[in-house]
């Protein structure tokens, strides 16, 4: 069997801006400190997997600051006469969330003292990345199962709170 394929024409990037939705509401990150998350550069060729990586980073950037809703939105532009293609991506930062408090289910209480050490405390900001290194950092006092899929968070939206509850109770074996 022979395949035969016609490339089409290769786009380059253009400009890359970042804006709030929300005219009102300035970024809570520069525009300038979020365009560096995005690795693409004027002239490049223009990739849609790195667009993505790019938006996962400010996604990143936006979770470490508590706002776990935060949505970007790219918009693009192309020229084709030039053959390039400019990205503004769209924030709509929403609301920033702070700890409410934390729970733990299947630990002692000096277990917990220790464990309760390396998270936010009631009344921070809540950084949902910090969960996931949470588990790389007590390994050695969880236990051997526990994971990501054993925290609950729950948004108290008109306290902008999060309630974290972990329960790493060891299921009985049959």
């Amino acid at each position: 069997m022979t395949i035969e394929a016609t490339p089409g024409p290769q786009y380059r990037i253009g400009e890359i801006r970042i804006e709030s939705t929300d005219n009102g509401h300035p970024l809570i990150i520069s525009p300038e400190a979020l365009r560096a998350l995005i690795p693409l550069h004027k002239g490049e060729l223009f990739n849609v997997e790195i667009v993505r990586t790019g938006l996962d980073n400010l996604r990143r950037a936006y979770l470490r600051e508590g706002y776990v809703d935060m949505t970007p939105e790219p918009v693009t532009a192309v020229d084709n006469a030039l053959r390039t293609v400019d990205l503004v991506v769209k924030i709509d930062q929403q609301v920033q969330y702070r700890v409410g408090s934390i729970e733990f289910l299947g630990v002692d209480s000096m277990t917990q003292e220790k464990l309760i050490e390396s998270l936010p405390k009631p009344g921070e900001v809540f950084d949902s990345t910090t969960l996931d290194e949470f588990f790389k950092v007590n390994r050695a006092i969880l236990p051997s199962d526990a994971s990501r899929d054993d925290v609950a968070v729950e948004r108290q939206n008109k306290m902008r709170t999060a309630r974290i509850a972990f329960d790493v109770r060891v299921c009985p074996q049959p």
